[in-house]
């Protein structure tokens, strides 16, 4: 029975809530998952709980953003304990710079006469920090472009016209933090725009792993990233970062990630006191 370590709920930029999530988890067949959204552990407590109630593994995540110039990192981090209060105070710093943003974002597409406010995108995030993704479902509901491929094309990657950098936190700063709150970083889909120098140098500076098993990722990717896991002693994880559509690409348990990374993870993690 695989695992999933790479999904996302209403606690983020996802559809589904947390305890659904694991619902269709448990569904799908999946020995395991941890929810991973991003910048929050907000939706955690909600699907630990009914991963107890339906007797599926679960470890807490969060994919953490990282930045260096021109590029943005994204991190899994596993096995933390999430009432940790140096985490809690990062988390929540994070959450409020992705308010900075959103404001900031709204504030660019007002300026070249997209037909948008800020209301827009409270009304797509509910409780969660806005992230891109809901400023593109604002766009659609407001009928400025067709879909969000669209949105981010014209308006919201890097780049583009309304693009804005997140706050500046390098890679190794969340290694710290997750570090001393128990927990393990893995490199999140290393296939979209980071290569094995990338990996090697932040290894250095404390990556505990690499996400071998993601859509994103072409055979060539896993393969390097298998290899170098092997070579670096490397945890290894994978997922279908799943947001609670079923596309051809991804669906909820696609990548049949082998249980035993999980297994691996909790271990490494137990190390410090904080396991599944």
């Amino acid at each position: 029975m695989p695992v999933d370590l790479h999904l996302h709920s209403t606690a983020s930029d996802g559809i589904r809530p947390p305890a659904e999530v694991v619902r269709l988890a448990v569904d799908a067949g999946l020995a395991g998952i941890s929810l991973t959204d991003h910048d929050t552990t907000d939706g955690l407590d909600e699907a630990e709980r009914e991963a107890e109630e339906f007797g599926i593994r679960f470890i807490a995540g969060a994919e953490l953003s990282a930045t260096e110039p021109g590029s943005s990192i994204h991190l899994l981090a596993f096995g933390f304990d999430r009432k940790n209060e140096n985490l809690r105070a990062f988390l929540k710093n994070y959450s409020a710079d992705r308010r900075r943003r959103a404001h900031e974002i709204v504030a660019k597409l007002m300026k070249i006469g997209v037909h948008i406010e800020y209301e827009d995108v409270e009304k797509e995030t509910g409780k969660a920090a806005p992230a891109r993704s809901h400023i593109a479902r604002a766009l659609i509901t407001r009928r400025q472009v067709s879909n969000a491929p669209e949105a981010f094309r014209r308006y919201l990657s890097r780049g583009r016209p309304a693009f804005v950098d997140k706050q500046e936190i390098t890679p190794p700063t969340v290694f710290k933090v997750v570090h001393e709150a128990g927990g393990v970083v893995c490199l999140a889909h290393p296939g979209r725009t980071h290569g094995v120098d990338d990996v090697r140098r932040w290894v250095s500076e404390g990556l505990d792993g690499v996400e071998v098993l993601h859509p994103s990722n072409s055979p060539t990717v896993r393969s390097q990233m298998n290899a170098l896991a092997a070579e670096l002693g490397l945890l290894r994880c994978g997922g279908s970062d799943w947001h609670g559509l079923r596309t051809r690409r991804s669906n909820l348990g696609c990548e049949n990630v082998p249980q035993r990374w999980m297994d691996e993870i909790a271990a490494r993690c137990s190390m410090s006191g904080v396991g599944t």
